[in-house]
């Protein structure tokens, strides 16, 4: 059966592996080292593959088990964590926005936090509004402020390009607790 080699999630099985003698394991049993044409017969009278799980250990460690499977789970597993990964959020405004809706951004921040995203805040400016980026400061500092009981300042207020940013990062004990108050609460 042709395989077919992509980067980073190619494992070697059956007649691929090319080094002599591999550690052998099936169904968490060690059955030892031995030769590789003898653990790949012996896996196919078996029904199975030889699955090569640690190429880099010496002697390789192979498992007798079902490629197709071995692989699926293992797509299963990285998709999984790619998902469950924690994100950057990004906020961002201009330097005239509202105090009310300035606490709203912030409140939204707030959630993303306390799932323990870090939230990077963007004060953006247009072409004359660049002479007054003090006040674009001025309004992350508030930000701040009021975030200071569930974030740690990551990245200071500075600036990138024509913008002036800051990030915040959970703190954290506080998902824990929020997390132990929502358990408790059911």
């Amino acid at each position: 059966m042709p395989q077919k080699k992509k980067s980073g999630d190619f494992v070697r099985y059956n007649e691929s592996i090319r080094i002599p003698k591999v550690m052998v394991i099936h169904e968490g049993d060690n059955l030892g080292v031995m030769q590789t044409r003898d653990a790949v017969r012996k896996a196919r009278s078996m029904g199975l593959d030889l699955v090569e799980v640690a190429p880099t250990a010496r002697p390789p460690v192979c498992r007798i088990m079902d490629y197709g499977k071995f692989m699926y789970d293992k797509s299963k597993r990285v998709k999984h964590n790619k998902g469950s990964a924690l994100k950057d959020k990004e906020i961002s405004f201009r330097y005239v926005i509202d105090d009310h809706d300035l606490e709203t951004k912030a409140n939204q921040a707030r959630k993303f936090l306390e799932k323990g995203h870090k939230v990077k805040f963007v004060v953006k400016f247009k072409s004359r509004e660049k002479a007054h980026k003090d006040k674009g400061f001025s309004a992350l500092q508030k930000v701040i402020a009021w975030l200071e009981d569930v974030a740690v300042v990551d990245k200071e207020p500075g600036f990138e390009g024509h913008n002036v940013t800051a990030r915040l990062d959970a703190l954290k004990g506080k998902k824990n607790e929020s997390s132990k108050s929502s358990e408790e609460a059911e």
